[in-house]
């Protein structure tokens, strides 16, 4: 079938007859565009598969929208809050001094008074959220610093009081239990959830106790009955899992006291706009899950642009490699280039037969490229890595095999290749041949 192809194109078979006399060029420059298309593949797949990762753990157990208390803010000097009231509307200004008045007041280090992170009427913020056709689920939360101890060990940790059904429902609390149940926090009064990393630092594992205490000065004695891991380090470095109620005895408030209420909306694309909407309506502090990781969001866009530069250094490495190899062809052809034009082949003709042969070497090596990027991809992400610093803990590497790259790979091979081609085949279709028979 091959056969049959190149005697019926004699521009095809012209220019499989060049790629062959170079054998050693071509291979090379195949080779070229085979890893640079591989190393697209696979840079590509397991950059966006970390992302991809840990976005769809973050969507997991991170609530779509928080609703929080983030305190006051710019709020009026002692002594403008005692003394404006005393003077009348006219007189009444901002600041420490007053229109028309004999007196200057003035103060020094004026210190705010504590603030307490409390949100306000939050069960009933909860009913009307629930209420809202968009809203799936909400789970009230008490979250506060805690120092943890287990026998001489000792660490700072973030304490999370949960409804532990709502919890649950909403955030899916039970599929990262490594150990234990997350509804027994509902069976064992003193119960404690930690996290994987936290259970480590503290050297603690179920049915442990260890003593919880407050900023408060209210110690609790709780028992270890499972562990927690989301694979996000920073989480399970420093959460523990406590029932709602505990939360409460262990920072003395009452049982209405919450700090935060967790949304999980059904369509989580809507997220960016429903939270402003929730703060003009509850007067609370509302941030989207974008937003609350966008520290985390501009280190992958800067990845990402890191991958295209090196993606296109490589691919432009291969490109160059390809004009090298077809300048070469071209110089040391001139004779037959000369005769080809001189039984008729036309400007035209020339140029498509050099760059059919750019497109050969860019056809074959992006077909072995895929093969190989594919081979690579699948080989890494069965491979066990165990890495457990950093942002993510990883047992295996997420690669991502959306199809999506192996086609654009593919296609920005052949592009290079065909732009690599252009340049040398435009210069052999511009040959002289009667030049180039004199030179001779």
């Amino acid at each position: 079938m091959v056969q049959q192809a190149l005697q019926r194109n004699p521009i095809l078979r012209i220019a499989v007859k060049h790629l062959f006399s170079k054998k050693k060029q071509t291979f090379a420059a195949i080779l070229g565009v085979t890893f640079g298309i591989a190393a697209c593949i696979f840079q590509a797949g397991i950059i966006t598969g970390i992302q991809t990762f840990f976005i769809q753990r973050t969507i997991d157990f991170s609530a779509h929208i928080r609703i929080y208390n983030d305190g006051k803010k710019n709020k009026q000097s002692i002594l403008a809050r005692q003394h404006l009231q005393t003077l009348p509307d006219w007189q009444q200004i901002e600041g420490l001094s007053f229109a028309n008045s004999p007196v200057l007041f003035a103060i020094r280090n004026q210190k705010n008074s504590e603030e307490s992170p409390r949100i306000r009427n939050g069960y009933q913020i909860m009913e009307a959220l629930e209420k809202d056709d968009q809203v799936l689920g909400v789970s009230p939360f008490l979250g506060s610093q805690v120092l943890i101890r287990a026998g001489v060990t000792q660490t700072g940790a973030r304490i999370s009081g949960i409804d532990v059904d709502r919890e649950n429902f909403i955030f899916n609390v039970q599929k990262y239990m490594t150990q234990g149940n997350i509804n027994d926090l509902k069976l064992i009064n003193n119960g404690v959830v930690l996290g994987a990393g936290l259970a480590n630092t503290l050297g603690t594992k179920v049915g442990d106790y260890v003593l919880i205490a407050s900023n408060k000065g209210t110690t609790l004695e709780m028992k270890v009955i499972g562990i927690n891991r989301t694979g996000v380090i920073a989480v399970d470095d420093a959460r523990a899992y406590i029932t709602l109620n505990n939360a409460q005895k262990l920072l003395n408030v009452d049982g209405a006291y919450i700090t935060d209420i967790n949304i999980k909306i059904k369509d989580i694309t809507k997220a960016a706009d429903l939270a402003p909407i929730y703060q003009r309506r509850f007067a609370y502090k509302a941030d989207d899950w974008i937003k609350a990781n966008e520290g985390v969001f501009a280190i992958f866009n800067a990845q990402n642009a890191a991958i295209y530069i090196v993606i296109v250094s490589m691919m432009l490495v291969a490109g160059f490699g390809i004009f090298n190899i077809l300048t070469m062809i071209i110089y040391e052809k001139m004779p037959d280039i000369a005769i080809l034009k001189a039984i008729g082949y036309d400007n035209q003709s020339i140029k498509a037969i050099f760059l059919t042969e750019a497109l050969c070497i860019g056809f074959i090596g992006g077909v072995l490229g895929l093969i190989l990027g594919y081979g690579v991809s699948v080989a890494a992400s069965n491979y066990k890595v165990n890495i457990d610093r950093g942002l993510l803990a990883l047992d295996y590497l997420p690669i991502n095999f959306n199809p999506s790259f192996y086609f654009l790979s593919f296609s920005f091979g052949l592009l290079i290749t065909a732009l690599a081609g252009y340049f040398p085949a435009k210069k052999a279709s511009e040959v002289d041949p009667i030049t180039i028979i004199r030179g001779k």
